[in-house]
């Protein structure tokens, strides 16, 4: 049945270098690093990499579809107006402020594959991550930057999750399952509560999110890798406009949210 033979999530998530981020301002490299007349590999120890769900945001562990760890990690990169620098040091992040250094409270042992995306006015950014790797549970925090340092507005990923957590409980048992052969199988699946919440891009500024709440894609959840678009307040998560995945994709494109799959 074609509900089992879908693309793995890592494969229809992968966005690597494309361009639709603001130039990335990268202060650590390979100490190997080669002339333009020897090109090597990327070092994915110093490789700045978009993000693996939005083209917006930087992967701040390069461990996507790769062991989960990434010994001798050094990056940084500053914000849109150059005064705020987030920087990974192994499995830590830490936030520069001027002079002062913070730390993020991101790492890649609570936080697995987590990824940064800043504002355009440089004032908040939010960073999606997952609980235990690629089947997730996923997670969006929005933080809030200034002198002091990084602060959560809390809860900005729930009003959309139980959003979409209630339409898919009202959707019709699919098609392909809708017979009396087939009846054991959508009784034996999941609704696979909590969806995955995943930053896109910021809009408005820095006052609106566009993100997206998707069911985990494994064949034991009922719509697997169904998910819809939301377009929420930066700050409160309150849901100002809601999409299907097609009308997500025809205005707002496929660099910013999950493939469709289904």
């Amino acid at each position: 049945m074609m509900r089992f033979l879908r693309r793995p999530l890592y494969c229809a998530q992968l966005l690597f270098l494309v361009t639709f981020l603001p130039p990335i301002h990268a202060h650590a490299q390979s100490p190997n690093a080669a002339s333009p007349k020897t090109p090597r590999k990327l070092d994915r120890r110093y490789a700045i990499s978009r993000g693996s769900w939005s083209a917006a945001a930087i992967s701040l562990f390069n461990t996507w579809s790769a062991p989960d760890e990434n010994p001798g990690r050094h990056i940084s990169f500053t914000s849109p107006d150059r005064r705020k620098r987030i920087e990974v040091v192994d499995e830590k992040v830490f936030l520069h402020v001027g002079q002062r250094t913070f730390d993020a409270n991101i790492d890649n042992v609570t936080k697995h594959d987590a990824e940064l995306a800043w504002a355009a006015d440089s004032t908040k950014y939010f960073v999606t991550w997952s609980e235990s790797g690629e089947l997730g549970p996923w997670h969006m925090q929005v933080y809030g930057v200034d002198q002091s340092g990084a602060h959560e507005f809390p809860k900005v990923e729930e009003p959309a999750r139980l959003d979409f957590e209630k339409r898919v409980r009202q959707m019709p048992i699919e098609p392909d399952l809708d017979t009396s052969e087939f009846w054991y199988v959508w009784n034996s699946e999941e609704y696979c509560e909590p969806y995955h919440v995943i930053g896109g891009r910021w809009l408005n500024g820095s006052k609106e999110i566009l993100l997206s709440v998707l069911v985990r894609n494994t064949s034991d959840c009922r719509y697997m890798s169904a998910f819809n678009v939301y377009r929420v307040n930066a700050t409160t998560g309150q849901i100002l406009q809601r999409y299907t995945a097609e009308d997500g994709h025809k205005r707002f494109g496929d660099k910013y949210l999950p493939l469709i799959t289904r």
